[in-house]
């Protein structure tokens, strides 16, 4: 039997998309969440999630199942008492639950389609982002980012008669609903302010990282931006800037370095280009780079801001584990699983459809980038080894 050219080219395609949707459905199961996951024994959602990190992860790759138990516990625990979160330059709830586990509650500033537009860092940070965000983070095999949920709070019944006067001091009333301003850099006067529907605001809480794993004080990230139109970094400019990078602590020896560039993978899929300080854990030169706050990720899904990707285009090294991972969930597989993984979480829809196109386009942008590294310098030198997950 003689097969034309067509129907070679049709079972191709046809072969190619039952890999794909193989892909997808494997992916999803892996990591879609279980909201009916129930706690083991004498087992508290929050000594769970403890259990998980270590310095190298804060949620387990291989315990997806029982993740649904902490965002379960983290979207309905009774809220004991709530204040201003003073820290930072954005909006925050700081609340303290009734078995006394601290978490952050981001409010909603922006509705799901606000398109920003302006610097790639403008704009206030968006809670859907960070919910976002912490997924695809798991999909790719980060595991840095803290346990984010998506929640509504009565700003009335759930907040006012347990907040701080400090947090009742920033509230106000505008046609008809309940709002508050807080206390941050810019959190300046009811302008500044944001308001709920009636009384019930949307947000993402954040769980709070445990006392055993402190984090160590904020550093300066090595690409970070001047936030000045006029004055350029020296990343910016410099064509040898990684090799001064390579020769300073910690960056002279593993992991740090492959560390801040999977960071800079993650930041370019999502379109964060706020990471201007990261945090590692304390007491432990190995470390991850833990990814807060990504909040300002998801702005605009027409735009790609390829700058952020220096870190990876100027050193051209990579985890081999890294780009493995990103290989398979090329060809539109990530975008449809984080779809998928975030179809069930309570504030959904999360993102719009244009920012999971945008996160496959993204992606076949960092495979070329890296593929161009393994074209000018060889594959043994970019995609690395270095023992750390």
């Amino acid at each position: 039997m003689i097969i034309d050219q067509a129907e070679t080219d049709n079972l191709s395609r046809t072969k190619r998309s039952t890999v794909i949707n193989d892909k997808i459905a494997n992916y999803t199961k892996k990591f879609k969440i279980n909201w009916y996951c129930k706690l083991p024994a004498d087992t508290t959602a929050w000594q769970l999630a403890e259990s998980w990190i270590t310095f190298r992860q804060i949620t387990d790759p291989d315990d997806s199942e029982s993740l649904g138990c902490v965002l379960a516990a983290l979207h309905k625990e009774r809220i004991k008492h709530a204040d201003t979160g003073s820290k930072g330059t954005q909006l925050k709830v700081a609340m303290t639950f009734s078995d006394g586990q601290r978490a952050v509650f981001k409010p909603m500033t922006y509705e799901r389609d606000y398109l920003m537009v302006g610097t790639p860092y403008a704009g206030r940070d968006r809670h859907n982002a960070d919910i976002a965000a912490f997924h695809l983070n798991r999909i790719i095999g980060l595991n840095r980012v803290p346990i984010v949920v998506g929640r509504k709070i009565d700003l009335e019944s759930d907040i006012r008669p347990i907040a701080h006067r400090q947090l009742l001091s920033t509230y106000f009333y505008k046609d008809g609903n309940t709002c508050f301003y807080g206390k941050c850099l810019y959190c300046k006067g009811p302008e500044y302010g944001v308001c709920a529907v009636k009384t019930m605001l949307e947000g993402s809480v954040t769980l709070w990282l445990p006392d055993s794993y402190s984090l160590g004080s904020a550093q300066p990230h090595p690409w970070r931006r001047t936030y000045r139109p006029n004055k350029p970094a020296k990343w910016e400019s410099d064509p040898d800037y990684c090799r001064k990078v390579k020769d300073t602590r910690p960056y002279e020896t593993p992991p740090r370095l492959l560390d801040l560039i999977d960071i800079a993978i993650f930041d370019y899929i999502i379109s964060n280009a706020d990471r201007h300080h990261y945090e590692t854990f304390e007491y432990s030169k190995d470390s991850i780079v833990i990814a807060l706050d990504n909040g300002k990720a998801f702005g605009n899904p027409y735009t790609d801001e390829y700058s952020i990707l220096a870190p990876l285009f100027q050193c051209c090294i990579v985890r081999r584990s890294m780009y493995n991972r990103l290989m398979d969930l090329r060809g539109e597989v990530l975008g449809q699983v984080l779809f998928n993984v975030l179809q069930t979480e309570p504030l959904h829809p999360i993102l719009t459809p244009q920012n999971y196109i945008a996160v496959d386009r993204r992606l076949e942008m960092v495979i070329k980038t890296i593929d161009t590294c393994i074209k000018n310098h060889g594959t043994n030198t970019v995609l690395q080894d270095d023992g750390y997950p």
